[in-house]
């Protein structure tokens, strides 16, 4: 089946460079798709969270003990089913795409936002700690020990950065560059 049958354009013909192996002169390689993020991340909940969440879905079987074992299983096991679907559910995702970046439901262009600042460890703690910004834009999870900062350059928003949660920091910061 040929490429134009299939809904995809064909690779534009280029002029074959001499330092190429011929079997791929003449052809460009297939570009990204413009849809494709640069970085996408759900910030799931740590391990301790899944635990609570697990307890309390199999407390919803608990309670029904004294009116049937067999009762209080299947209930049990479809709250501890629930419980996991919603917790990664409500987990908010951290994406770069289309040169926007969008953490949780908050987004904003890529061109507004500075040079992005890798926080791991100490330099993680005083940002949320004694470097606290009111003003600033936050999506952070306790569970998450890592993250990035990144300045808002727009004079006209009170919003002074972003401080964004991350396992992956420097993957979120190279995406950010590269949009």
């Amino acid at each position: 089946m040929s490429d134009a049958a299939e809904g995809s354009s064909p690779a534009a013909p280029i002029p074959p460079d001499p330092a190429v192996p011929s079997s791929r002169a003449g052809t460009r390689p297939a570009a990204a798709p413009t849809g494709a993020p640069l970085h996408r991340e759900r910030l799931l909940p740590g391990i301790g969270t899944w635990i609570v969440i697990i307890a309390v879905g199999a407390m919803c079987g608990v309670v029904l003990v004294p009116l049937g074992a067999t009762l209080a299983l299947v209930v049990g096991i479809v709250g501890i089913v629930v419980a996991v679907v919603l917790g990664v559910l409500t987990a908010p995702v951290v994406e770069v795409s289309g040169g926007r970046l969008r953490a949780g439901r908050a987004q904003i262009e890529v061109g507004l936002l500075g040079t992005p600042e890798e926080l791991e460890g100490e330099d993680w703690q005083r940002t949320m700690g004694v470097g606290f910004e009111p003003l600033a834009f936050h999506l952070t999870r306790g569970w998450i020990r890592s993250g990035l900062r990144a300045e808002v350059l727009d004079e006209g928003d009170p919003t002074t950065a972003w401080v964004v949660s991350t396992r992956r920091p420097e993957d979120l910061a190279l995406a950010l560059r590269s949009a």
